[in-house]
């Protein structure tokens, strides 16, 4: 919508210059555009350019543990999204919606950008001013007064300090793009046979051929460096416990392996060694300025080092011994002084909310009877899986007959149409007393005993419905 100062203008009474009030137009026109588009692309739509919005700066105005209005308006926001598409019945439970549309719940998607910004403000170096406001979070975690605490203290008690005390440090600032290449060379070749005959050539031409490999097992990574002599006899070898795949990956146990095979250059071919030790607090980017330091101080001592990629398992030697070697390093433990990874950090966060939400869903009463199936309980009860009635009005069919000659509709399909009728019997015996009533038939809720809903006879109800419409093959998807 385009704000024109003519229309501010105009007093609140009198009718638009043109005759049509732009807001009105625009709004029709987005439910016209709307209409045209299916589930997953307004669900897109909404995570793209809604969702953003409305939690924008949250980790500032919500607490995660307290904070209950803000939740209030968000789910209201987030359900009337979710109804619309879905083309859900208003009264089905939010959470249900949720499920079906695999959108995060509100209070759990605030809790995982909270946790998320949390992480990254640890990995800022120690110099960074942030830090002030993270030590008086943390000290502020565990109080019990009744004084008023900040979200950011709130949202740290849905998180690990020792993890977080744990993180590698991520320096903001870039390294000089003037300074001096380090590598020789570096060549990544795409094409595996490519890449074969160029590893050989390398090793023929070079004076000192270090291999270097990472390899996982049973949930942990190992790295290893060897060299092998002119009879394939190992002269030398390093291997690394790299630690447990939740808080490493292979990429980065990779790059260990490049440095201490540099470290091994440089204890062959240099009269006094410079082993690179790396002590600190070192991260995923510090391997990499690690990296670049060692190769750097090889070639001060006119040793040129080049970084050649090898396919795996390609029947080379040096590098299927490597292989082997990271495979026995892949243990419990860790041999070297780099600290756990951002992104593993990240996955384990968003692990941990998708479980919560399991656990909740497997414990809400609101539509946890329900079970998956390809043909969704609320688009039965409204009739957008193309039933013809539905699929002839928004034009994805020229008619709305069903296969008997009848208008097909929902009540048609469930109640009379005779090419179902073997269908039918089998369903009411399923469902008994519950046939003769639509809504309980669509999942409503019965009552049994002063009042309260007998979910034990709607989960029943709904499966047997399920069963109905998928072997019916009446209801298919709207997407083409």
């Amino acid at each position: 919508m385009i704000f024109k100062e003519e229309n501010s203008e105009r007093p609140s009474s009198a009718p638009p210059a043109s005759g049509h009030d732009p807001s009105v137009m625009s709004e029709s026109l987005l439910r016209l555009v709307l209409r045209q588009l299916r589930p997953e692309q307004i669900r897109q739509l909404y995570e793209a350019c809604v969702v953003p919005v409305i939690d924008y700066a949250s980790t500032v105005w919500h607490d995660p543990l307290r904070d209950k209005t803000h939740l209030r308006q968000l789910r209201t926001v987030q359900r009337t999204a979710l109804i619309r598409v879905l083309s859900a019945f208003r009264t089905v439970a939010t959470s249900t919606l949720e499920v079906e549309a695999h959108v995060l719940p509100t209070h759990l998607r605030l809790r995982h950008r909270a946790q998320n910004t949390i992480t990254r403000l640890h990995t800022l170096p120690q110099k960074h001013p942030i830090w002030d406001t993270l030590l008086r979070a943390q000290r502020r975690r565990n109080n019990v007064r009744s004084r008023a605490r900040f979200p950011l203290a709130e949202a740290l008690k849905t998180m690990s300090l020792e993890r977080l005390h744990e993180l590698e440090m991520i320096d903001p600032t870039p390294l000089p793009p003037w300074r001096t290449e380090a590598f020789s060379k570096i060549e990544i070749e795409p094409d595996r046979e490519i890449a074969m005959e160029r590893a050989g050539a390398a090793r023929t031409n070079s004076d000192i051929v270090v291999y270097s490999d990472a390899s996982g097992r049973q949930g942990h990574l190992g790295a290893a460096a060897v060299v092998l002599d002119d009879s394939l006899k190992t002269t030398e070898k390093l291997q690394i416990q790299v630690g447990p795949m939740e808080r490493w990956s292979v990429h980065a146990a990779e790059l260990i392996g490049i440095l201490y095979a540099i470290n091994i250059i440089n204890k062959i071919a240099l009269p006094t060694p410079e082993i690179n030790q790396c002590a600190g607090n070192k991260s995923g980017q510090q391997i990499i300025h690690a990296i670049l330091r060692a190769a750097a101080n090889t070639k001060t001592h006119g040793i040129a080092v080049r970084l050649q990629w090898m396919p795996g398992h390609c029947e080379a030697p040096g590098n299927d011994t490597a292989d082997q070697l990271a495979k026995e390093a892949a243990t419990p433990g860790k041999t070297h002084p780099f600290s756990p990874l951002l992104s593993r950090e990240r996955a384990h966060i968003r692990k941990g909310i998708h479980t919560q939400w399991e656990r909740e869903w497997k414990e809400s009463r609101n539509g946890g009877h329900l079970r998956e199936s390809s043909v969704p309980t609320h688009a039965i009860a409204n009739g957008t899986l193309l039933v013809s009635t539905y699929a002839k009005t928004f034009r994805f069919r020229d008619d709305d007959l069903c296969v008997c000659g009848e208008r097909e509709s929902l009540i048609h399909v469930l109640l009379d149409c005779p090419a179902l009728r073997d269908l039918r019997r089998e369903l009411r015996v399923k469902v008994g007393d519950a046939f003769n009533s639509m809504p309980t038939l669509l999942g409503g809720s019965g009552e049994r005993g002063r009042g309260r809903p007998d979910n034990a006879s709607r989960a029943k109800t709904v499966e047997a419905v399920l069963d109905f419409a998928e072997a019916s093959q009446r209801f298919r998807s709207r997407a083409p």
